[in-house]
């Protein structure tokens, strides 16, 4: 697995080449963020986690991520990206 070193808020938009506003990403997943707004990509991330999480029966993990989408619903984030309860 290659791992790229990203900023966590692209300089693009004002970020800076600091600690605090780097991560590690695999090379795949930094390159969705490329194409993706974050907060798309965060909220697909917890969509396919709920969807894994419920394959699986795991309702501690569907519980989280329940808690989580319904923040992105509550405050209107990325609306547009719909998914299955």
């Amino acid at each position: 697995m290659t791992l790229h070193v990203d900023h966590i808020r692209p300089r693009s938009l004002g970020g800076r080449a600091t600690i605090e506003n780097g991560q590690t990403l695999c090379a795949q997943h930094n390159f969705f963020k490329r194409t993706l707004n974050q907060t798309e990509t965060a909220k697909r991330m917890f969509i396919r986690l709920y969807e894994a999480a419920k394959a699986e029966e795991n309702a501690k993990i569907m519980d989280f991520c329940t808690e989580v989408l319904n923040l992105y619903d509550k405050h209107g984030i990325n609306d547009h990206i719909e998914w299955e309860r």
